[in-house]
């Protein structure tokens, strides 16, 4: 990681550093049991880091700063989310 990370300012070595604290477990997610295929936890997330393409694709969470609440957890029907 050391190498990665010589060269670059202060701020592109924080973004190089996010970690996801949240993943997926895209057997059991399938959005087209959601509601209008929008999965629930892209409009539930308080910071916004979930990421949508159009209605049925699969979700993906953004690296970023991830408040560790659970609300995606909680939101998801088919408990496809764990926290890392």
């Amino acid at each position: 990681m050391c190498a990665m990370l010589y060269g670059h300012s202060s701020q592109e070595k924080n973004m190089l550093e996010l970690k996801l604290k949240v993943a997926v477990d895209y057997e059991k997610c399938h959005p087209e049991r959601c509601d209008n295929g929008i999965y629930a936890a892209v409009p539930e997330c308080p910071a916004k880091l979930w990421k949508q393409e159009e209605p049925y694709d699969l979700p993906y969470p953004i690296p970023g700063f991830c408040q560790e609440c659970g609300t995606c957890v909680d939101s998801c029907p088919l408990k496809a989310i764990r926290m890392l």
